[in-house]
C-alpha cells in the first residue's frame, strides 16, 4: 500500500494526500475527511522511518537569495524556515547577487553535497543550468516567474496587474503625467511591472514617454537620484510609480527636502515593507506576500521530497498582492489609509 493508491481511491492527486498529512490546514474538512477515510479504510500508514533510509535524507536544504540584505528577499527566508523548522530540516542560505556564475556555482556545490532539495528565489539560470539542475533529480522551486514554469514547481506574485491597480488608482485621482522608476533586478519582475503601468495608462488613452521611464539600482541612495532627475525635467510628473519601497524611501526624502507635498506629487512604491508605515508621508505601496511566498514554497518542496512516487505536474501558485493607500499619494481621507 502506498501514497498513490490512496490518492486514486480518495479521487485526488499525491500532492493532496501529503498535504493531508504534512499541511492539513492548506486542504478543505471535506478533502480531507474524504482522504483520512480512505487511509483508515486502506490500513494506510506512512513509513517515515523508512523513506527516510530509502532516500537518504540529510535534513537540510539549500536556498539561493539574491540579496541577504534586501528586506523581502529575508522575508521569504523567514517564509521558507518556517516550514523547514517544522519538519526538523536546517537551511544553507546563499547570495547569489543576481550574477548567474555565482548561482551557477552555489546549485553545483550545494547539490554534491546531496541536500534534500532547493529553493530558487529570482533565479537567472539559463536553459543549460537548468537541465543540468533537472538532471540531478534534486527536487527544487523557484520563487519568481521563470521561463521555466511549465516545467517546475514555481511560486510567484501579479507584479503586472498590482502595478495596474496602483497606476489606475493614480490617474483615477486625477494624475495624469505619470513617471515610472524601476530597479535593474529582477528583469522579469520589472517586465511585469513596467506592462502593468503601460496598460493602465493606456486604459486612460495617457502616453508614458521613454523619458519618463528610470532604472536605477535598488538602494535608497539611487531612489533618490532618480526622483531628483524627474524634478529637473522641464515636464515634472504630478505622480511617480517606483518599483520597490527601498527606492521610494529615498524619493520621498527628496520631496520633504524639495519642499514639495504629495498633493504636487504622489509617490507609490512597491513591496510594502514595514517602515513605509511610519515614515512621513506614510509611503503608499503595493504589497508583496514575500512571507507567504516563501512558506508556500517551502509546502510545495517538502512536498516533493516527502512523497513516495512519482509526483504530479509542475505546479504554478501565484499569490495575489494589494494596493494599501496611504498619505504619500496625496490620500487626505485618513478613513481610507491601510495600515
Amino acid at each position: 500500500m502506498n501514497i498513490k493508491e490512496v490518492a486514486e481511491k480518495a479521487g485526488v492527486s499525491i500532492t493532496t494526500v501529503s498535504r493531508v498529512m504534512n499541511n492539513p490546514e492548506m486542504v478543505s474538512e471535506k478533502t480531507k475527511t474524504r482522504v483520512l477515510h480512505v487511509m483508515d479504510q486502506l490500513n494506510y500508514t506512512p513509513n517515515w522511518f523508512a523513506r527516510h533510509l530509502q532516500k537518504s535524507r540529510t535534513n537540510v536544504i539549500g536556498m539561493l537569495i539574491p540579496d541577504t540584505l534586501e528586506q523581502s528577499y529575508m522575508e521569504i527566508t523567514k517564509g521558507v524556515e518556517k516550514i523547514a523548522r517544522q519538519k526538523n530540516c536546517s537551511i544553507i542560505l546563499c547570495s547569489t547577487e543576481f550574477d548567474p556564475e555565482i548561482e551557477s556555482s552555489y546549485i553545483t556545490t550545494l547539490t554534491e553535497r546531496n541536500i534534500d532539495g532547493l529553493i530558487l528565489t529570482t533565479p537567472s539560470i539559463d536553459r543549460k543550468q537548468f537541465s543540468r539542475l533537472k538532471s540531478r533529480d534534486i527536487p527544487f522551486v523557484l520563487i519568481g516567474k521563470t521561463e521555466f514554469m511549465e516545467e517546475a514547481n514555481t511560486v510567484c506574485t501579479n507584479s503586472d496587474t498590482a502595478a495596474e491597480e496602483a497606476v489606475d488608482y493614480l490617474i483615477r485621482s486625477g494624475r495624469r503625467n505619470i513617471a515610472i522608476i524601476l530597479s535593474d533586478h529582477p528583469q522579469s519582475d520589472n517586465h511585469d511591472k513596467l506592462a502593468g503601468c503601460r496598460r493602465a495608462l493606456q486604459k486612460h488613452g495617457l502616453q508614458l514617454p521613454q523619458s519618463s521611464i528610470l532604472y536605477a539600482e535598488n538602494t535608497l541612495e539611487n531612489g533618490y537620484i532618480a526622483f531628483s532627475r524627474l524634478l529637473e525635467k522641464q515636464d515634472r510628473p504630478d505622480a511617480v510609480f517606483i518599483a520597490t519601497d527601498t527606492m521610494a524611501f529615498g524619493a520621498i526624502e527628496k520631496l520633504n527636502q524639495a519642499g514639495l507635498t504629495p498633493e504636487e506629487i504622489a509617490i507609490i512604491g512597491f513591496d510594502d515593507l514595514k517602515v513605509g508605515a511610519v515614515i512621513e508621508p506614510k509611503l503608499t505601496t503595493v504589497t508583496k506576500p514575500s512571507y507567504r511566498m516563501g512558506m508556500t514554497a517551502g509546502r510545495l518542496l517538502f512536498d516533493m521530497i516527502e512523497e513516495e512516487d512519482a509526483e504530479d505536474g509542475p505546479q504554478t501558485i501565484v499569490l495575489q498582492s494589494r494596493l494599501k493607500i496611504r498619505k504619500s499619494c496625496g490620500n487626505k481621507e485618513r478613513l481610507k489609509e491601510i495600515w
